[in-house]
């Protein structure tokens, strides 16, 4: 029961850091680095912010994998005796769109940082009209990430509550 709560603890910590970063980076970085003050370091600012924050994520991605697969062995999701039973639960149904969504934000994120966004700062002095498009494509990306992972929590708080929207 102790490694449970360990693995329950990572969990719920590494969720905080995560949502709460990009909550963060959107409501307090974006609006500072827009801020004229900071019109010459703005780039600056928003790439080293981007490159730390990325660091960390897939650190955090790894806490994800490492503690969720632990949680879901715990609750016997992966015992032989249990089958396939447990994930055709209303329960075990929660925990696969949990995953499937853990799977698309792991992609979109990949897309994100080491495509569109270094593509942003690549064409930023070359060619505008790239720049723009990048720039917007990964506006998109970091929202619909945000988006996802704010899904995966409640879907998280939900399934641990044992509630499930599958009937």
């Amino acid at each position: 029961m102790l490694f449970y709560f360990i693995l329950l603890i990572l969990h719920i910590f590494s969720a905080m850091i995560w949502v709460g970063g990009m909550i963060f980076y959107v409501i307090v970085v974006m609006p500072v680095i827009r801020n004229l003050e900071f019109k010459d370091h703005k780039l600056k600012l928003l790439q080293l912010t981007a490159l730390h924050f990325r660091n960390i994520s897939y650190f955090i991605f790894l806490i994800f994998v490492v503690s969720g697969t632990g949680l879901l062995f715990e609750k016997g999701f992966f015992h032989f005796e249990s089958g396939l039973e447990l994930w055709t639960s209303n329960i075990g149904l929660m925990f696969l769109t949990k995953i499937g969504l853990f799977t698309v934000l792991f992609l979109s994120s990949l897309y994100h940082d080491f495509v569109t966004g270094p593509k942003t700062f690549v064409y930023l002095t070359t060619d505008p009209s790239r720049h723009e498009r990048y720039r917007k494509t990964s506006a998109f990306f970091g929202r619909f990430n945000l988006l996802i992972s704010v899904s995966i929590a409640i879907f998280g708080i939900l399934a641990s509550r044992g509630f499930s929207i599958f009937l």
